[in-house]
């Protein structure tokens, strides 16, 4: 396994919002919403006690140390449950340790202040937790034997696709559902407060840092897809994207300065990047060689999935791979006909939106085995709805309240 494979899968797009479940760090809540703390950290139950919602304040170190303390029994455990399952599929610790320093070397100092602070109150070695930070990439790479997933998608619908006008988002998280699907009883929703920018929240399985699903307080949305099938270059020495998104959520305040920020930043991997405030969505190209926003495919509607979608820039023509067959790949062409259908055009609101994340692509959608999550967003009402396919039902995550907190 190579830490390039690696690097590519995480590509596919992950989120963090802290949901925990039976924390041990953390005494079982009698009420859903009973608060626990830790040195100016909180955590709380979400919807249906499906979830744990972490609020952390301070420097990116002390942020950290709220972390670890706060989910300490649980970091524990899951580096336990993904390292012996890594070493089962042939990848020993050593190596592990080896390929998450890479990953770790990757990100920027923020990040790893953070990463030192967990290692500091969760009673895990910094090695340690730089395996679980990395360990679903490692898993997806194993898994997947390096190869690019056909994995992540998103929709964004506004104007007339909704019965207000508000924009709605949804987004698919793909891997390989029956891999990662024992892990998810670790996703959850982590609120990062930091001393400088926004405040922000990252949709991920707990221990991973980095970021492919997001929002900040001023009501931007970002999910991130791999997009390896259109460049597969890899650029050394340059920061990795999902550290990127880390920056974008917290610095950007608008759809321009984030979009405007992503394209001026040089790229590692290729990804296909959305961003969405409460009035519309861009997707920003990142290919290793040169970035673009492409803008809507028709008024009030953008789909996105794991290939650039023509036409590309002149400069781009022989650089880009064409995207794979619709008989091959259709998400991108089933998510445009889905909305503009009668059933869905016009009524995608979150409930609209649930009923076409619903559909396989064996029906004309875009959900499929390799479907792990599921987040939607409403930029406009700070709101997301988090699902993981076999473990739980669609769960609200209000974050408006959380980011008022500061």
């Amino acid at each position: 396994m190579s830490c390039q494979g690696s690097r590519r899968i995480l590509a596919c797009g992950i989120i963090v919002v802290a949901v925990l479940v039976g924390v041990a760090g953390l005494s079982a809540p009698c009420g859903a919403h009973e608060v626990e703390r830790f040195e100016g950290g909180t955590a709380h139950r979400g919807d249906a006690d499906a979830h744990w919602v972490l609020t952390l304040r301070g420097t990116w170190r002390e942020m950290g140390r709220q972390y670890g303390g706060l989910a300490r029994g649980e970091l524990r455990r899951f580096f336990a449950e993904i390292s012996e399952d890594l070493a089962r599929r042939g990848m020993p610790l050593d190596e592990q340790f080896e390929n998450a320093r890479f990953m770790a070397a990757t990100f920027s100092s923020d990040l790893n202040e953070l990463l030192r602070g967990i290692a500091e109150s969760s009673g895990l070695s910094e090695d340690e937790v730089l395996v679980l930070d990395a360990g679903i990439v490692m898993l997806s790479t194993v898994v997947l034997g390096g190869e690019p997933p056909s994995a992540c998608s998103g929709l964004a619908v506004w104007d007339e696709y909704t019965p207000d006008g508000v924009l709605v988002f949804g987004r698919n998280w793909d891997i390989e559902r029956e891999s990662l699907q024992p892990y998810m009883k670790y996703l959850a929703v982590v609120v990062f407060i930091p001393d400088s920018g926004n405040a922000f929240a990252n949709v991920h399985p707990l221990g991973n840092v980095y970021l492919e699903t997001g929002m900040n307080e001023k009501g931007l949305f970002i999910e991130l897809n791999n997009g390896a099938y259109s460049d597969l270059s890899y650029i050394e020495g340059v920061e990795n994207t999902v550290s990127v998104l880390v920056t974008a959520l917290n610095q950007c305040s608008t759809l321009d300065e984030a979009s405007n920020y992503l394209v001026q930043t040089p790229a590692d991997l290729s990804y296909i990047i959305q961003i969405a405030d409460a009035k519309e969505c861009v997707s920003v190209e990142r290919a290793t060689f040169k970035a673009r926003v492409r803008e809507t495919e028709q008024p009030g509607i953008l789909a996105a999935y794991n290939s650039f979608v023509p036409p590309y820039p002149e400069e781009w023509i022989g650089k880009v791979a064409d995207p794979r067959p619709e008989e091959i790949d259709p998400r991108y062409s089933d998510l445009i006909k889905l909305a503009n259908s009668d059933g869905f055009r016009g009524r995608l609101d979150v409930q609209g939106m649930k009923g076409l994340m619903d559909i396989e692509v064996r029906d004309g959608g875009a959900t499929h085995r390799g479907t792990v999550f599921q987040v939607i967003a409403v930029p406009r009402e700070l709101t997301l709805w988090i699902r993981a396919l076999g473990y739980s039902d669609w769960q609200q995550v209000s974050l408006l309240e959380l980011f008022a907190e500061r």
